[in-house]
């Protein structure tokens, strides 16, 4: 089959503008075609229409002749009959360094093919060869697809949309493991070690490899882009494109968070890009391709993230039971968890997940962390119905060697975990799958010897505080309301049930004063908010679009709970050694218990 032949040329880096030109093969468009751009990109579920960014479309025949072409939506146009070829030509803004889409300027060009380059229709299995023309001299190019002599060449567009393209100067570093050579492309300034991450990398690699029994790809690329503020990932076949804080690396943490980014990434490399529910590959790339199994592909990802890198030696414990114990503490106050099951936030990521707006806390959760800390139950699960012989990477070992790439339905996970553990999927399930059942830590004590401990705001002070019958009292108060970080008392959600929301307060309100005392910040609401304690009232004066409303406001001893993952002191040689196969590190030293522990 003659490929599509692809050049990439600038116009204006300073512009963020490029110009991409398409010569279509006679044999695909003798008889006419539809040439369509992507509206998303698999690993990112939201329609993203980057159509938007692309205009000047035209089209010549093999004089140069150019060939008028209908518009037939927002991103599809008609092409005429050309028994000798066609040449598509159109122009591409890209100023927006995110893993999903394009950015180009003076120092580097960031090529995210779903957002670059026009398919046609029912020509998917066509190759592409793509090359770069006209960028400054210095540039190298860095992907993960092959380089032949007429440019990079992709096998199909599913192919071309798994591998992006780095253009600049960046910095390289290469290693091998199990017959596979691993490449890293640094892009951006930033304070941290390039030859720590890259030997965090190397022991990331090995461990998630180590579960699977070797590699399904002969190279891999990571790319690894710095800018201030910014923090993202986005997996692909052979690759994955990351983005950390450049100013992260001051300290320990802001080498672990982008070590948890980097196995999160790269265990995608199984989960979801080779190992994944028929829905999501081949692609639709012109609308939503849903699917109720996110919560496996990227929730089981997130816990499998501290497992790879705990095993791997490159963070420690203590950071990864404070992450736990963070996730926890969300999960079990989020008013969501009573509304949306881990299938139905699955289903409806599309439009819900990536579509948030001010009520989305109080009705839908994130099949990521609601699905992070069910993973974490389902290893306690295995672990105990099989007697710590077996866990949850077991479970990707053995759906990896029956399924491998040839799909993967939500029967074979059911069916895996009943083998490995022995016990009833279905409860499991209907429980935290389907249903919504509160999280239960009772199984992280009988597996692992660990206990979710929770404690109030006021048993979070000091002792000496504690004797402080003011700050006792504000502690203890609560009325539902929260605010947004921004510079005036904003309503940013109303906690269902609560006292504020029994007395009418809402979404985008400003407090503007608290029993008579101005309230210009957040900081100041609150205070005064809290001031008579559970069982006093605030008068309220707010600013709803304008006008001007004043309320009572009962003021109710706070629900919410901050959870610290301790150890039993009293963990049998069982559950110290499942811990320790389960995370390839020793059982932690007990801390000394404080507050009020839960299941």
């Amino acid at each position: 089959m003659t490929p599509i032949r692809a050049t990439l040329r600038p116009l204006d880096l300073a512009q963020h503008l490029f110009e991409v030109e398409l010569a279509l093969p006679a044999e695909a468009v003798a008889e006419g075609a539809v040439a369509a751009l992507p509206a998303w990109t698999p690993g990112s579920y939201l329609v993203r229409d980057y159509a938007r960014f692309v205009d000047r479309v035209r089209g010549e025949d093999a004089t140069g002749r150019e060939e008028p072409l209908e518009k037939l939506d927002k991103q599809r146009w008609r092409i005429p009959p050309a028994k000798r070829g066609l040449t598509l030509r159109y122009r591409v803004y890209g100023n927006d360094l995110t893993v999903r889409t394009n950015h180009l300027d003076a120092s580097h060009a960031q090529i995210i093919p779903a957002a670059t380059f026009l398919y046609l229709e029912g020509q998917l299995a066509r190759p592409i060869e793509v090359r770069f023309q006209g960028f400054p001299k210095a540039w190298k190019v860095a992907t993960a697809l092959p380089e032949g002599t007429a440019g990079y060449l992709a096998k199909d567009f599913d192919t071309l949309v798994d591998s992006p393209f780095e253009l600049g100067t960046f910095r390289a570093r290469k290693f091998t493991a199990g017959g596979t050579t691993f490449e890293l492309v640094f892009t951006g300034e930033h304070n941290g070690d390039e030859d720590r991450m890259a030997e965090a990398t190397r022991k990331i690699v090995a461990s998630a490899g180590a579960i699977f029994g070797g590699f399904p790809f002969k190279r891999y690329v990571f790319f690894l882009t710095f800018t201030p503020r910014v923090r993202g990932g986005l997996e692909h076949r052979d690759c994955t494109s990351l983005i950390a804080d450049s100013h992260g690396f001051d300290r320990p943490e802001g080498y672990y968070g982008l070590y948890q980014l980097i196995a999160h990434e790269f265990f995608h490399a199984w989960n979801v890009k080779r190992l994944h529910d028929p829905a999501l590959g081949p692609f639709d790339y012109s609308r939503e391709n849903p699917t109720r199994m996110l919560w496996f592909h990227e929730g089981l990802t997130s816990y499998m993230e501290h497992v790879i890198v705990l095993r791997a030696g490159v963070v420690p414990w203590s950071h990864t039971a404070k992450e736990l114990a963070k996730c926890w503490s969300e999960q079990v106050q989020r008013p969501g968890r009573l509304e949306q099951s881990l299938e139905e936030a699955s289903w409806d990521a599309w439009i819900r997940f990536y579509k948030q707006h001010e009520f989305s806390p109080n009705s839908s959760i994130s099949y990521y962390d609601k699905g992070e800390m069910v993973a974490w139950l389902m290893d306690a699960a295995i672990r105990e119905g099989s007697r710590g012989k077996a866990g949850l990477p077991d479970l990707f070992a053995l759906l990896w060697a029956r399924h491998g790439e040839r799909g993967l339905t939500d029967a074979d996970v059911r069916r895996a975990y009943r083998e490995l553990s022995g016990r009833n999927p279905a409860l499991f399930w209907n429980a935290y799958i389907s249903g919504r059942v509160e999280l239960d830590g009772a199984s992280l004590v009988r597996a692992f010897g660990l206990r979710m401990e929770a404690r109030a705001p006021w048993e979070a002070l000091s002792p000496e505080d504690q004797k402080d019958p003011q700050l006792l009292r504000r502690t203890r108060a609560w009325t539902g309301l929260v605010l947004g970080p921004g510079p005036s008392a904003t309503v940013q959600n109303v906690i269902p049930g609560s006292p504020a929301a029994t007395a009418g307060l809402s979404f985008g309100m400003e407090i503007l004063a608290v029993d008579g005392w101005r309230t210009a910040t957040p900081g100041e609401a609150q205070r005064l908010l809290s001031a008579p304690g559970p069982g006093g009232r605030v008068r309220v004066l707010a600013a709803d679009r304008g006008r001007i409303l004043e309320v009572e406001v009962p003021v109710a001893e706070s629900p919410e709970r901050t959870h610290r993952l301790v150890t039993e002191t009293r963990a049998n040689a069982a559950q110290r050694a499942t811990f320790a196969a389960a995370y390839g590190q020793p059982f932690p030293r007990a801390a000394a218990r404080r507050g009020r522990a839960t299941a």
